[in-house]
């Protein structure tokens, strides 16, 4: 006779925290990435999300999901007050991360969406969780409730046809995504914080991963839809967009900014991405 049995589980979550705040019009934060995934809820107002492979536009009573290591600026847009809800988690079971990075990347959650109500609903009852101070019983509740969001939004996942065959490619997608991370982390070195900025080389970065190039390409259309080069420029103009947007910003220190040859080539090549020029882009932000 057959026995069923509750499965081993040996996952590890963490909950950094989180927070309400209410902001002034105008307000904005530092372009950041972290070792987790940060829920955004605007409760009030509208907010500006531009990230290293997208821009959002987040409304009242909508939500995002900002994946690991992502990088990202959030502003306040409008003439109102903004009141939002972040918080951030992580796990380390790589189907999860897998579902979450693959579905929620610059995808806003709004009323139309199926797993909607039940998100609000519970990150509310989350919200109604804060304490100066908290006991055991009370985190773990937190812990508990936090879960049950995560639970929503991978039970929408799971009805999703298109994954049904997840598991064959987790390791390759957490491959590409760790690639993808350490070209990040070498545009932070030889551009951004040199002081003599110079091209990254990607086929170093693929060599330490010990690939072959051909491999990555494919996996880079697979999962980014764009080669590594391009996934690089990606980076780059949603920097751009980010320093853009600084208060009387130049556009020729912006292009010196990106190790740019000239502000002309900058200017050419932000257009051919976006569609419109930079200082377009800077006039249609400010009205």
């Amino acid at each position: 006779m057959m026995k069923n049995y509750l499965p081993v589980i040996n996952t590890h979550f963490t909950l950094f925290g989180g927070h309400v705040e209410t902001v002034r019009p105008g307000w904005k934060w530092k372009p950041e990435e972290h070792p987790a995934f940060e829920l955004m809820y605007v409760i009030r107002g509208s907010q500006r999300t531009i990230t290293e492979t997208g821009e959002m536009i987040l409304n009242t009573g909508e939500f995002t999901i900002i994946p690991v290591e992502t990088r990202h600026t959030n502003y306040a847009v409008g003439n109102e007050k903004m009141t939002y809800f972040c918080m951030h988690f992580d796990l380390d079971d790589p189907t999860l991360k897998y579902l979450l990075i693959r579905s929620y990347a610059d995808r806003i959650i709004t009323s139309r969406d199926a797993e909607y109500q039940d998100l609000k609903d519970q990150v509310e009852v989350v919200m109604q969780l804060f304490k100066s101070k908290y006991d055991l019983e009370d985190q773990l509740d937190i812990q508990i409730d936090v879960l049950k969001i995560i639970k929503i939004l991978v039970k929408v996942l799971k009805r999703d046809h298109h994954l049904q065959d997840y598991q064959n490619d987790i390791n390759q997608f957490m491959l590409c995504q760790k690639i993808a991370s350490d070209l990040k982390h070498r545009l932070d070195y030889e551009i951004y914080h040199a002081s003599d900025p110079k091209s990254v080389s990607i086929s170093k970065v693929v060599k330490s991963h010990h690939v072959s190039q051909s491999y990555v390409l494919k996996l880079f259309n697979r999962y980014y839809g764009e080669s590594p080069q391009e996934y690089l420029i990606d980076l780059k103009l949603s920097s751009a967009k980010g320093l853009l947007l600084q208060p009387r910003v130049q556009i020729n220190e912006v292009a010196d900014k990106l190790a740019y040859s000239a502000p002309s080539h900058f200017s050419r090549e932000f257009k051919k991405h976006f569609n419109i020029t930079p200082r377009q882009y800077i006039q249609g932000v400010s009205k």
